[in-house]
């Protein structure tokens, strides 16, 4: 494990401050070089930090190249640079006028208990029914007017209430949901994993993946998104907006954006953060806006800056899970009641047979029903499995009233049932009668009309050979096409954890959505040691006394001295009027010669600009930045 040179840790810091984690064009990179720093040494420490992982190299199809600080890693590094603390509001009273609705997590579950019983249907372009979105909006606590501000609006042509193209684009992001021939639906695998993390992996995770897919295009609004979930902000103490504020203009992430907008950009990702559960926006009695987490405070990842190994596999790692618990209460008057101990798994299974009524405080509710057990039962749950499962969920069992009134429903639940069969037709009687009177059919047909049979089970391709061979043979596909994608059975699992695999976020080249998608850009890989381009090209062309000795030259000779350094961007080693100093040559000057660039007395760690001629330095030695790396130049 290497821990990182302080010329990595400078160049990372100002990546930070100027850009957040949004890409940047690799050639302005030279811009964020500190002026002690050859072009060379800039070269090295961003190697440096490519290999630790806490900068991306990526190229777009054409070619174009850009760094990035991985959107996994800023939060970790803006703790490293700018830790913010700041004071709560005390002594004073806090008007909150942007309340926080119920959790994203919770909501995110309605969303998928609504595309499970009752699907989302396509239009035939691919949209989403209008009556459908509208019926989900309408379930929604998070409302149109707290998104504005962050995600982009629905297409003119999509009448669909932006909350529900939020959610279902988060379902889709996180691959709970796919996109069936004419209804979005369920993925069983993915969804079961997921109900296995506790509401806290959750929040985490969607925090993570809204601040990635939705990110802010100024750096400085990226910044106080990441900064809002640092252990500065304590769940329930209120803060000043103005205070954060603040803090970004004196450390410099506001990065020149003005003040107006900025805290706009901010008040609209706090209205975002409230419609999501997550915080709440209030105004003090003396004008000043304030904030406030609320329980369902995300915890971004914190990555050891100092390891250069950083895991850049999964985006955002999660703690381990216990396995599922907790219990609900079943009242006599048939509601259910969810305390926060209980595992989404055993919540999903009670919106299986129960209607899901409350998600807004920390207590769900749910209501039994004989339309409910009737809808589980024609979903594959059949009554008595269902009351067997809320006994053995329920704390202090069953009250009396309702095991006796699931016991009724049940006897009046599947005593008959559809059965779907195959209709062979024929065009005539004639065709009937010799159908009929064929001496190998009777045992696949039951005659119920002049021109119609049903076809025993199993019989149906025999059948089809009998009757090509007689010259009347049906069509190969059965009936016309469906009616589309059915709804899906819902489960009921027990109170063991999932044994399935763990939930893993589906990598962005995957991922699919309605909103915030971005070009997903090749990640090029940082070259090995003795691998990649050279960073000193010709460098056995060159005399090695330039690197080895420390010698005065003739003027030519050190004009091509300093000439090969320019090329390289590398620093030279000077003495002048017996003092030696350190000179980074940035600009080449003729007629008379003469170079200019940064020169660096020793032990000053300063460095001023200046302009020399050969004779102005005696004994001179390139500098090459391995040497200054490993200390071992003269």
């Amino acid at each position: 494990m290497m821990t990182l040179s302080p010329s990595a840790m400078e160049v990372l810091s100002r990546i930070c401050t100027a850009y957040a984690d949004r890409p940047f064009a690799a050639e302005k990179a030279e811009r964020l070089r500190p002026e002690t720093l050859c072009r060379a040494e800039l070269q090295l420490a961003l190697l440096e930090l490519r290999r630790a992982g806490l900068v991306e190299l990526r190229q777009k199809v054409w070619g174009e190249q850009l760094f990035q600080i991985p959107p996994r890693q800023l939060a970790a590094v803006q703790q490293e640079y700018y830790a913010c603390m700041l004071e709560p509001v005390t002594g004073e009273h806090v008007a909150a006028q942007w309340p926080a609705e119920a959790g994203l997590a919770a909501q995110l579950f309605r969303t998928l208990v609504f595309i499970g019983r009752e699907r989302l249907p396509l239009t035939a372009k691919g949209g989403i029914h209008k009556k459908h979105s509208g019926r989900l909006a309408a379930l929604l606590p998070v409302q149109d007017r707290h998104l504005h501000g962050v995600f982009p609006e629905s297409p003119a042509n999509e009448p669909v209430p932006l909350s529900v193209m939020v959610l279902l684009d988060l379902a889709l992001t996180l691959g709970l949901v796919m996109a069936g021939d004419k209804a979005y639906q369920l993925e069983p695998d993915v969804l079961q994993s997921w109900l296995d993390l506790d509401e806290s992996q959750m929040t985490s995770l969607l925090y993570s993946v809204i601040l990635e897919r939705y990110a802010a295009d100024e750096p400085a609004l990226q910044h106080f998104r990441y900064l809002l979930p640092s252990p500065a902000f304590v769940p329930g103490s209120w803060y000043t907006l103005g205070g954060i504020l603040d803090f970004m203009h004196l450390s410099g992430l506001a990065a020149g954006k003005e003040a107006g907008i900025l805290q706009q950009g901010c008040l609209s990702w706090l209205q975002c953060l409230a419609g999501f559960g997550w915080c709440e926006l209030g105004m003090t009695g003396s004008g000043e806006t304030c904030f406030r987490w609320t329980g369902y405070k995300p915890v971004l990842p914190a990555v050891k800056l100092q390891a250069s190994g950083a895991d850049s596999g999964s985006a955002y790692p999660l703690p381990d899970n216990e396995a599922a618990g907790g219990s609900f209460i079943i009242q006599p008057d048939f509601e259910v009641l969810v305390l926060p101990d209980v595992s989404y798994r055993l919540r999903w299974g009670l919106a299986g047979c129960a209607e899901l009524l409350n998600i807004d405080d920390g207590i769900w509710s749910f209501r039994l029903s004989r339309e409910g057990l009737e809808e589980a039962a024609e979903r594959g749950l059949p009554p008595e499995e269902v009351a067997s499962w809320l006994a053995a969920h329920a704390r202090g069992g069953l009250p009396e009233q309702v095991r006796q009134s699931l016991v009724q429903w049940s006897r009046s639940i599947g005593r008959t049932a559809w059965s779907q069969v195959i209709l062979l037709a024929c065009r005539d009687e004639v065709d009937a009668a010799d159908v009929a009177a064929h001496p190998r059919l009777g045992d696949s047909l039951t005659r119920i009309g002049p021109l119609h049979f049903i076809v025993q089970q199993g019989r149906a391709e025999q059948l089809r050979k009998e009757l090509a061979a007689a010259g009347l043979a049906p069509p190969r596909q059965i009936g016309g096409t469906g009616e589309g994608d059915e709804a899906q059975p819902l489960c009921l699992p027990d109170a063991a954890a999932w044994a399935g695999p763990a939930y893993v976020l589906p990598s962005p080249e995957g991922a699919s959505g309605l909103l915030g998608s971005r070009a997903v850009l090749r990640t090029v890989p940082a070259a090995s040691d003795g691998a990649g381009e050279p960073l000193l090209p010709g460098e056995d062309s060159i005399p090695q006394m330039w690197v080895r000795e420390w010698r005065e030259y003739h003027t030519t000779t050190a004009q091509k001295v300093m000439e090969q350094a320019f090329r390289w961007g590398i620093k030279v080693r000077l003495s002048i009027d017996g003092e030696i100093c350190d000179f980074i040559p940035e600009q080449l000057r003729g007629h008379p010669w003469r170079v200019a660039g940064g020169l660096m007395p020793a032990g000053t760690g300063q460095c001023e600009e200046a302009e020399l001629a050969p004779g102005d330095w005696k004994e001179m030695k390139l500098l090459l930045p391995q040497e200054l790396r490993n200390s071992s130049s003269a």
